[in-house]
This record gives C-alpha cells, sequence and structure tokens, in this order.
C-alpha cells in the first residue's frame, strides 16, 4: 500500500455523517463541569486545526494543515509562528506533541518527524519515516520524560518511542475484534501507564495494559455514539477527553470509563472538534473546524 495522499488522508479522518442534535444527551456530571472560558484562540491564523498540545506554561501550540504553519499562542496574547526547514518551501503538518522545551511536529507531506524548540526554531528532523519499510504515522503524542507516541494507519499500528528513539512497545492489528484497528488516530499513555487509543475506523476508544494488552472498549450510548473519534487526552485527574470529529461533539469520560458529558456546541454553535488539550491550569483546548480556532474550556469541580 503506497502513502495516502493529502485528500484521501482528510476524507478518512473527517469521514461520518454528522450526529442527530435531537439525541438523547448523558446527564451532566455533578462532579465535573466543562464551560466556555475566554475568547477562542487563532482567529484569522488558523484554517484547518488538525494537532494540538500545551505546556506547563500555558502556552498553547497548534498545527494548521491548510496554511502549513505551526503557531504558539501564550497567555499574554503573544503568538509566535514556526520557522519552516531549510529548503522546504512548505509542509503539511498533521499532529504536533510537546514534551519539555522541545516541540516535535508531524510533516505528512515529506513523512518527517520534525524538531523544534519551544519558541518556534527548527532544530533537525528527529525521525525520518521515510526510510523506515512501512511506516507512515499519523499522529505524535508525548509520553512523558522523552518518550513518544505514534500511531499509523497503514499498518493499524500503535508505538511506544524511548528517548533514544528505540522502540519500546509496539503493537499492530487490523480488525474489529477487540484490540484490533482500523485506523487508529491517536493515542495517549494515561495514569498508570495505560494506553487509551481512539479508533477511528471503529468508532470507539480502547484501553490497553502497559504492555498492550487489551483492558477495556469506551463506546457512548446507542442515543449518543462515536461517529468519528479523532482525538483524545487526559488531564491531570484522569478525565479522558475525546474529540470526535465525525460527530461533531466533545466526549468527556471519568477515570473509570464512564461517560460524563457530551459537548456539542460552544456559546451555541455548533463544533467540528479535531484535537483536544488538557493543560495543567484546569483549562481544556479544543481545535474546532468549525471556527477555524481553538476553543478554550475551564474544568471545574466541587472543591476546586
Amino acid at each position: 500500500m503506497g502513502k495516502l495522499s493529502i485528500p484521501f488522508l482528510l476524507a478518512l479522518i473527517l469521514q461520518g455523517p454528522a450526529a442527530d442534535p435531537a439525541a438523547a444527551q448523558p446527564e451532566p456530571a455533578a462532579g465535573l463541569r466543562v464551560e466556555p472560558y475566554g475568547a477562542p484562540l487563532g482567529k484569522g491564523e488558523l484554517r484547518e486545526p488538525l494537532g494540538i498540545d500545551v505546556d506547563t506554561g500555558g502556552n498553547v501550540y497548534a498545527a494548521d494543515a491548510m496554511t502549513g504553519k505551526v503557531f504558539r499562542f501564550s497567555p499574554d496574547g503573544t503568538v509566535i509562528e514556526f520557522e519552516n526547514p531549510p529548503r522546504n518551501s512548505s509542509i503539511y503538518p498533521i499532529d504536533l506533541a510537546v514534551d519539555g522545551s522541545f516541540v516535535y511536529v508531524l510533516d505528512y507531506t515529506a513523512g518527517n518527524l520534525l524538531r523544534y524548540d519551544d519558541r518556534g526554531s527548527y532544530l533537525d528532523i528527529l525521525i525520518s519515516y521515510s526510510s523506515l519499510e512501512r511506516t507512515q504515522p499519523v499522529s505524535v503524542t508525548s509520553g512523558g520524560g522523552g518518550r513518544l507516541v505514534t500511531t499509523d494507519f497503514k499498518n493499524s499500528a500503535v508505538t511506544v518511542w524511548t528517548p533514544l528513539l528505540d522502540v519500546e512497545l509496539s503493537w499492530s492489528a487490523y480488525g474489529r475484534a477487540e484490540g484490533a484497528f482500523d485506523r487508529p488516530a491517536k493515542a495517549a499513555i494515561l495514569h498508570g501507564e495505560r494506553i487509551a487509543v481512539a479508533d477511528l475506523g471503529n468508532r470507539r476508544v480502547q484501553l490497553f495494559s502497559p504492555a498492550g494488552a487489551f483492558m477495556q472498549t469506551l463506546s457512548p450510548p446507542d442515543s449518543v455514539p462515536f461517529i468519528g473519534p479523532r482525538c483524545l487526552c487526559a488531564d491531570k485527574d484522569g478525565n479522558l477527553f475525546v474529540a470526535d470529529t465525525g460527530g461533531g461533539a466533545l466526549y468527556v469520560f471519568s477515570p473509570g470509563g464512564a461517560l460524563l458529558l457530551r459537548i456539542d456546541s460552544y456559546l451555541g454553535d455548533a463544533i467540528s472538534p479535531s484535537a483536544v488539550a488538557a493543560g495543567w491550569n484546569d483549562d481544556l483546548y479544543v481545535a474546532d473546524l468549525a471556527s477555524r480556532s481553538i476553543l478554550v474550556f475551564r474544568l471545574s469541580s466541587p472543591g476546586k
């Protein structure tokens, strides 16, 4: 199977009918609220935000595929545009990850994982996937401590990379059975080293042990099903957030896997969330294709 074209890749990522807005909603969780907070980020700069992450200082990073640019939005309102690699007139950034002072950008066009500093200066090509046989990642996530996690449509695979870029853990299986994937779109390491995977084609989220053994499937009720779960992340309390691009909704699960909330609008406007990142300051950032911006939510619960 050859490299997927960019239009075909986006069709795979964004496909799926819109969710029925009249469908029954889960009851709001008494212990957690997710509410709009502040102004959206990137209005005017972003066109197709497909990847976001946030650092411990509250700086938000966005990979915008349509413009071929990467931005940093700081709490003080400063916006930094990352420089392009030398001798490269354009990139197609579909995801990014922040780890310490490094920002890793996945350039789908060249099949490279680019490394930048957190001020947007280009450093080097961390991994050239074109040199690795049959490997074409579609996502990258920080695993903490210099580790990275990638998912691969072509091989239906999830891979955890050590700080030295050796493979720490990798497994793949295509299909609908438990533990198998149909276009794994994003993976994240949770509390206890469990691994969550957004299984796009199978319209579910799967949880795995630190060794890659299947543990659990997360799916909403039939009344509000996943349509195209593309991205996920967890906050410091262990709540899991799933961006369902195809269904136009953000799902919130408890650390134990119970569905707490389904959010399909921001201040009354429909959303199309393509990525999600949780900050350590109780803010949640959602890349929204509908508004071409990053929506900001505040997480709150009794006692905070």
